[in-house]
């Protein structure tokens, strides 16, 4: 599950932007429920096809030579969710329907994740024991689930560590006092490397009762991630790696662990401190004496004069001259936070009309206190736009006096448009400042009374980096990069030499940059996870009550919302690339925009897997209700769209870039990354971020002989973005675009688009936010498809759900029935057919009464109405009838088998009666249908099974003098074929 940044870091750039506008959290009227059954694993013509197919050793996932995955010889791509918590091991009389649906739905891949928490019964654990045992109970239950997904065609991706919370029973000192997971320290500490070695034997090896196998040599096993979201280069990045005295994450333990770990590094590299003394005082200064900061030691009043307090939304702050007593000298700067929202960002104060000079290093410096332990971010950006972050790192102010400092390298030249500012909106505090500097910054190299042979060289900061040389800063990032090495390294052979593990192996996500990714290139497979518009905790982490979103559109978003973060420059050529968490978490409003961007941005970047985070969580599988951030099943919304969706992306309907940016790193780009890092939350960029949205960015290797060439780098342009295949454009005033032969899509403020096209699909009108897709349920493209499905998808809300403003319902999530807003769309389709009839679809996608024909235009065009205020579904189908008997059979599911044919009928024109000849394979339904010109079913010649063989149907004594359409379709197993031909009667 994804960790929240600091507020601070991710929501700088939103002060310039206000969504007013179209931000409105209120409930709407006139919702329709729709509730999708959890049972339902049933065919319907009208949906997308994903037969149950056990898999069988045939079906082993490998990572290819081609960077992609393979199964029974070809690519194969993931379209998959999460389990977490309860929803991870579903009880016997549920588990069956529950791995049917997920089939049915598109899913077919399952990622276990959260099974080893400390505090829920959905656990492998028994809770309040200790953690080195597995619960014989869950146990089976997992294992049952895994057997019923595989009966049903869908892969397992096996997550280790999560969650899991040593305690003192297991041997572990100090357990008690071990913050989030034990993430960083569980990379080093060589006892909980062995405590997450021997669960994976426990987990892995464990023989099913179920499939007879151990799930480390069972096929159904498509993959397993070692940890999750667990860098430790993060973590230094983060200034986490301190001890929480500090304001960081490690006990006293694991902190000396480190700093003895990292002493013996430099053992290991250099013979004694005169020799580590020569590698890193090569390139030393003193600091600059160009400080640019106007009264930072506050001597002289007004204090207005030079600072000034920004404040946004309901938040207010003071600020005055305390001369009671200063870090230095008799006054300092007090900062009362009176009024907080729980936003960093919402109080900056500042000083502005600084400046910079491109690739020049500064160092910002300052003492700090507060009434109360509090974290606050300090910001060094333009103050014009683009508002670009230079630095922005966090600090932990104490009751007594600390100094801080940190420093970053100038990205660009500036003169007077820069500001440095403290976000300090996070809770109602009393601050003081005192000594605030930002000048050039000075170089050292080895520090006054370090010694190697004591044993007492220190690790410096991420955020002091460019104040030290490149000798230091190297190898300071070796280390971590090494420690990760090791891990990674190990624990990879430890699963495949002594587990005998067959399935591709994912070391970690949420990776922060090239500094993370040398490490994770090492794996078989490079993951990644993102959200937006995640809730935020202002208060205590994860509370039920005290939260917060934004409740914004992405689709407006004008610096790439999640797409550069998630697919930009994090994938390996060579490697697959899955996504293995991804939410528009609800209640957002406009949450039903993520499933098409996604799968379309998804697809162009060639990704081998996209998961929604999560399926459920819960052991409620059937109530009406949306009960958290992330559940999908019971989200109408988001579910509605996965069935096109996961039909679009698995087999490759939208195109992958034609011309991708690789990315070659030198070790030195890599090593003194610290030195060249805005510290911004996405970590360091070497590209426009908007250059996602033209072509696709891989790295490509991590050792170049030379540094890597930003200037060759293309540019993005403007808005709107369209990706070098032309079949994804996003126009940024509010509406993505996805076309392709097979798919199309739209989402965003359709009512704003009139005439907006998407390849055959032209919006005419609509009456509000929504997505809407469509796709060929056939080998054939949209337009000549005999079906297809239409989707559409809007806002989805509790009855009795109760808004505090636009930002949070806190714990008043309303009950059952879930309501969607109705919307309804006009469009026109260029579909090559004489009619085409549009059908109702039900919960279960089945048809419901009589279709609507509707003929061909004057242009050939057919115009359509989908009304959610008159038909309440959010499902369409779409099917073309046509005389034309020139085109090739069409199957929904796999190769039209050789031995399989539909004979013209025999006599043709004929009188009292006609013959029809079929071939089958191999058993199967059958049903031939004869329709009029304009759809309307005249006659049903076959509708059951048939054997193997050569088949004839007559049709005796046609209504009257005409021409009709006879269809055959032939449904086994495997796949759905359709054929039509065009007869004539002789009355």
């Amino acid at each position: 599950m994804s960790v929240l940044p600091s507020g601070t870091r991710k929501a700088i750039a939103a002060t310039l932007i206000c969504w007013a506008a179209v931000s409105y959290g209120q409930n709407f009227s006139g919702g329709f429920p729709f509730y999708l059954p959890p049972d339902d694993g049933t065919f319907q013509p009208f949906m997308p096809d994903f037969p149950a197919r056990p898999l069988t050793g045939s079906d082993r996932v490998a990572a290819d030579g081609d960077g992609h995955f393979s199964a029974a010889g070809r690519r194969i791509r993931f379209f998959g969710t999460s389990v977490t918590f309860d929803g991870a091991f579903p009880s016997r009389d549920k588990v069956g329907y529950v791995a049917g649906r997920i089939r049915k739905m598109g899913f077919n891949l399952v990622r276990f994740h959260h099974i080893d928490n400390g505090w829920s019964q959905g656990s492998l654990f028994v809770q309040g024991g200790t953690t080195r045992r597995l619960n014989p109970v869950t146990l089976d239950r997992l294992e049952r689930f895994i057997f019923e997904l595989k009966k049903n065609g869908v892969y397992a991706d096996m997550n280790l560590n999560v969650s899991r919370i040593f305690n003192a029973a297991d041997g572990v000192a100090g357990a008690d006092s071990i913050p989030n997971y034990g993430k960083g320290v569980t990379l080093f500490d060589p006892q909980l490397i062995t405590l997450q070695k021997e669960y994976a034997g426990q987990l892995l090896t464990h023989v099913s009762p179920y499939t007879g196998l151990a799930l480390a040599a069972d096929p159904v096993l498509a993959m397993v991630e070692i940890v999750n979201e667990n860098s430790l280069y993060r973590m230094w990045r983060d200034g986490a790696l301190v001890p929480i005295s500090r304001g960081g994450d490690l006990i006293a333990r694991h902190n000396a662990m480190l700093d003895s770990l990292w002493n013996a590094f430099l053992a290991g590299r250099y013979a004694g401190t005169e020799s580590l003394a020569a590698a890193w005082n090569a390139g030393t200064r003193p600091e600059g004496t160009d400080d640019q900061i106007l009264d930072g030691g506050f001597e002289t009043d007004p204090i207005t004069k030079n600072w000034t307090m920004e404040q946004h939304e309901t938040a207010k702050a003071a600020m005055s001259i305390d001369d009671s007593g200063g870090f230095s000298g008799g006054k300092c700067a007090r900062v009362a936070v009176t009024a907080s929202d729980g936003t960093d960002w919402h109080l900056q104060w500042k000083q502005v009309r600084l400046s910079v000079r491109k690739d020049s290093m500064y160092t910002v410096s300052f003492a700090g206190r507060a009434d109360r332990n509090v974290s606050i971010a300090a910001a060094v950006m333009l103050d014009v736009s683009p508002w670009t972050v230079f630095s922005s790192p966090s600090f932990q102010l104490e009751r007594q006096w600390k100094t801080f400092r940190f420093g970053f390298l100038a990205p660009q030249d500036a003169s007077k448009t820069v500001r440095l500012s403290f976000q300090i909106g996070g809770e109602n505090a009393t601050l003081w400042f005192d000594d605030i500097r930002l000048a050039s910054a000075g170089i050292q190299g080895l520090e006054e009374g370090e010694s190697l042979e004591a044993g007492i060289v220190r690790r410096i900061p991420y955020s002091e980096c460019v104040q030290y040389t490149d000798g230091r800063v190297a190898d300071q990032s070796r280390f971590y990069i090494q420690i990760q090495n090791d891990f990674f390294d190990g624990m990879s052979r430890f699963l495949r030499n002594d587990l005998g593990v067959k399935a591709p192996l994912v070391g970690t996500n949420w990776n922060v940059g090239p500094g993370d990714m040398v490490a994770q290139s090492r794996m078989d497979i490079i993951d990644n996870h993102s959200y937006w518009d995640h809730p935020r905790f202002p208060g205590e982490p994860w509370s039920s009550t005290d939260w917060l979103i934004n409740n914004t559109p992405m689709v407006m978003e004008t610096n790439g919302g999640t797409v550069p973060r998630l697919f930009g420059g994090t994938g390996s050529a060579g490697k697959p690339f899955t996504v293995s968490e991804y939410n528009h978490p609800f209640p957002n409003r406009y949450e039903t925009e993520g499933m098409l961007f996604l799968t379309g941005y998804g697809s162009f970047h060639d990704t081998d897997g996209l998961m929604l985070f999560d399926y459920n969580g819960s052991t409620d599988w059937g109530t009406d209700k949306i009960s958290g951030y992330f559940d999908v099943h019971r989200n109408t919304a988001m579910m509605a769209l996965v069935p096109s969706c996961a039909r679009a992306f698995r087999e490759e309907m939208i195109a992958p870039s034609k011309e991708p940016v690789v990315l070659d790193y030198s070790e030195s780009d890599i090593l003194l990354l610290p030195k060249n890092d805005a510290a911004g939350w996405a970590g360091p960029v070497f590209f426009p971020p908007m250059l996602t949205l033209l072509h696709a960015v891989r790295n490509a290797s991590f050792d170049s002989p030379v540094p890597l060439n930003t200037g060759s780098i293309p540019q993005p342009g403007n808005n709107p973005y369209a990706t070098d295949t032309g079949e994804i454009v996003w126009n940024t005033d509010g509406l993505l675009s996805v076309a392709s032969d097979r798919f199309a899509g739209v989402t965003g403020f359709l009512s704003r688009f009139p005439d907006a096209a998407a390849g055959p699909m032209v919006l005419k009108s609509a009456s509000d936010f929504a997505t809407l897709t469509w796709v060929s349920l056939t080998s054939r493209p949209l337009s000549t498809a005999s079906r297809s499905l239409f989707t559409l998808s809007s806002r989805i809300q509790n009855t009795g759900m109760t808004w505090d403003g636009t930002a949070t319902v806190h714990n008043q999530w309303g009950q059952a029935p879930t309501l969607m807003q109705p919307v309804s769309v006009q469009i026109q389709l260029d579909v090559r057919a004489d009619s085409i009839r549009i059908f109702e679809l039900d919960e279960t996608g089945a048809a419901e009464g009589l279709p609507v024909t509707i003929p061909a235009g004057q242009d050939g065009k057919f115009n359509v109405s989908l009304n959610q205020g008159r038909n309440k579904t959010v499902w369409f189908g779409l099917e073309r009838i046509a005389l034309d008997d020139t085109l090739p059979p069409e199957t929904a599911d796999g190769p039209i088998p050789s031995s399989f044919h539909f004979y013209p009928n025999y006599p043709n024109p004929f009188n009292s009666a006609t013959t029809f000849r079929f071939d089958l394979p191999e058993k199967g339904r059958v049903r031939v249908t004869v329709h009029d010109t304009r759809g309307r079913l005249v006659g049903t010649l076959a509708d059951g099974e048939l054997e193997a063989g050569t088949h004839d149907l007559a049709w005796n004594n046609p209504a009257a003098s005409g021409v009709y359409i006879c269809r055959c379709e032939y449904r086994t197993g495997t796949r759905l074929i359709s054929e039509h031909r065009k007869i004539a009667a002789v009355r």
